[in-house]
Formats: C-alpha cells, structure tokens, sequence
C-alpha cells in the first residue's frame, strides 16, 4: 500500500514538473519577457499576452505595478459606444417597419410549447383521422364479397367410367 501511495506521488510529481518545463513557443533565444530602461526603473513587455508594467526597486525588493493601456482603454470606450448606437439604431428601424402598413410583425425571440389544450386538439384530430381510415379499411373489406366456391366435381367409377 505504501508503495503504490509512494508510486503515484512520484509520478504526480514528475507530471508537475514535466509541466512546468513544457512550453510550446518555439525558442527564439529572447525570452518571453522584454525590458527596457526608463526613468525610474524598467518597463516590462510580456510577449504573450502584451501587457506592459513599471518596474522599480522599492526598498530592498523589486516591484512591478501594470501600466494602464490607454489606447485599448478608449478603444474599449469607442466600441461600447458604437454598440450602444447600433442598437438604438436597430430599435428605431424596427419601429419604422411597424409603422409601415402591411409591415410584417418580427418574429418572437423565442420558441414557444404548445398549450395542454393545443396538444390535446391536434392529438383528437390524429385520433379522428385514424378512426376515418380504419372504417374506411373494415368498409371495403366487407364489400368484396368472398370468391365463388368452385363446383363440385363428379366422381367416376375406376371400372367402367360411369359416374356415381
């Protein structure tokens, strides 16, 4: 029991660091981050994600806050906004083709089940229809009449071929 307790310690840690030295990016000798010095410290570029943060020394460690991105900040801002207009814009077409005459009315967002009574109606429709055809069925079987039994035939004495 110990042994196998011991066994899969061994391998969960060997898959752990297996893992932790896995990486997929092929090597190209730069590293995934990128410094570069700036008054006060070091900017920081990660190359994965794109993020940037300011490094400095602050007492006797290092530190690194994130630098806030602007431009996808406002671009964020722009898009929000654009959203907004585009859905007031949709809104206001949708009201204009209600207004038109004969404007079809838009289609529900979402499917709806039939009602108890709904189900209940079409399943008596079925039903009746069912009930048609097997009468329909039974009517045209006891219209055929039986086929004719053929005659009979005569039975002829072997000996001398009269009939009996």
């Amino acid at each position: 029991m110990n042994r196998t307790v011991a066994l899969v310690a061994a391998i969960a840690v060997l898959a752990a660091v297996s893992a932790a030295f896995a990486d997929d990016r092929p090597d190209d000798g730069k590293g995934r981050y990128q410094l570069s010095p700036v008054d006060g410290g070091v900017m920081r570029l990660d190359r994965e994600t794109g993020a940037v943060s300011m490094c400095a020394k602050k007492g006797d460690a290092w530190t690194c806050d994130a630098v806030e991105d602007r431009a996808k900040a406002s671009d964020a801002a722009k898009l929000e906004q654009e959203n907004r207009d585009l859905k007031a814009r949709v809104r206001a077409l949708e009201d204009q083709a209600a207004a038109l005459p004969g404007a079809i009315e838009p289609p529900a967002p979402k499917a709806q089940l039939p009602t108890e009574e709904e189900v209940d109606k079409a399943l008596d429709y079925v039903e009746n229809i069912f009930k048609k055809f097997r009468d329909r069925i039974r009517k045209y079987e006891s219209e055929i009449p039986p086929p004719p039994l053929p005659p009979p035939t005569a039975e002829k004495d072997s000996k001398d071929g009269r009939q009996l």
